[in-house]
């Protein structure tokens, strides 16, 4: 615990107070210039922030969604369906595994030029690194929701078929509601997960379409190791706050909501 998590974090912390790397935090080098520096002069990392906070919240819903329907598809629709659900969600699988630089570089590739017809260009915007974070993330958010799929009584579908209940009424009053839980937790997880990354937006970012992880990547590269500390803890504080706060809702939430509460 102190090697892999205290001793790291009190560094990191440390140097977010310090004028210059290297000087030692004492009473008398202590400064808050790097944080007013990070969040009040520059736009940058504010926009990172904002940016995403937007984009990893839209693609943890987004796939909270669309995991509810592949995973009804893949275990309990007829044979089509079945056999359309496992392709995605071994497709899902596969991207879950390929490096996020090479996700980052096929969608460059892709979406370089303008898309045909439309003529509209997602190059570097933000809805280019959210289609990315679709692709990449695809697996955190379904595995929950084919595991609680998967715990389902077939007889619960099969007596609202015989009720005269059409696919759509069935998702929404009986499938839904029991998965929704679990949907919930996986977008949770996503939304974490994307919150914080830097492989897959690494080469995807542009000005005005920072996130938070190549933001502080830019800053240490740059020689900023303090403005990149500065952030870094900004950071860590807002992703404690927010597993707090899901944590103390969790109370009151159905149990599986909170991935990390029993």
């Amino acid at each position: 615990m102190a090697g892999t998590l205290i001793l790291p974090l009190a560094s990191l912390v440390a140097t977010s107070f310090v004028a210059t790397y290297g000087v030692p935090l004492t009473f008398g080098t202590v400064t808050l210039e790097n944080y007013a520096e990070a969040l009040l002069r520059q736009d940058a990392p504010v926009r990172a922030f904002a940016n995403s906070t937007l984009v990893a919240g839209g693609a943890a819903l987004a796939l909270a969604g669309l995991a509810v329907f592949v995973a009804r598809f893949a275990d309990g629709a007829p044979a089509t369906g079945r056999r359309i659900g496992g392709a995605v969600a071994t497709f899902a699988e596969m991207s879950y595994a390929i490096p996020g630089l090479v996700i980052s570089i096929a969608f460059i590739l892709v979406y370089l030029r303008p898309i045909p017809v439309v003529g509209i260009s997602l190059y570097n915007t933000l809805t280019l690194i959210f289609l990315a974070y679709l692709t990449a993330f695809f697996a955190i958010g379904l595995k929950p929701v084919a595991a609680a799929t998967g715990q389902l009584d077939p007889a619960l579908d099969d007596a609202a078929r015989v009720s005269g209940a059409g696919f759509g009424r069935r998702m929404r009053r009986v499938h839904l509601p029991l998965v929704a839980p679990a949907a919930a937790s996986g977008a949770i997880l996503v939304f974490l997960t994307a919150y914080n990354e830097v492989t897959v937006s690494a080469l995807l970012w542009s000005r005005g379409a920072e996130t938070i992880g190549t933001t502080i990547f830019n800053f240490e590269d740059g020689g900023y190791t303090t403005l990149a500390a500065a952030m870094s803890t900004v950071t860590v504080v807002a992703t404690v706050v927010l597993m707090a706060l899901l944590d103390r809702l969790g109370r009151r939430l159905p149990p599986g909501v909170v991935p990390w509460r029993l």
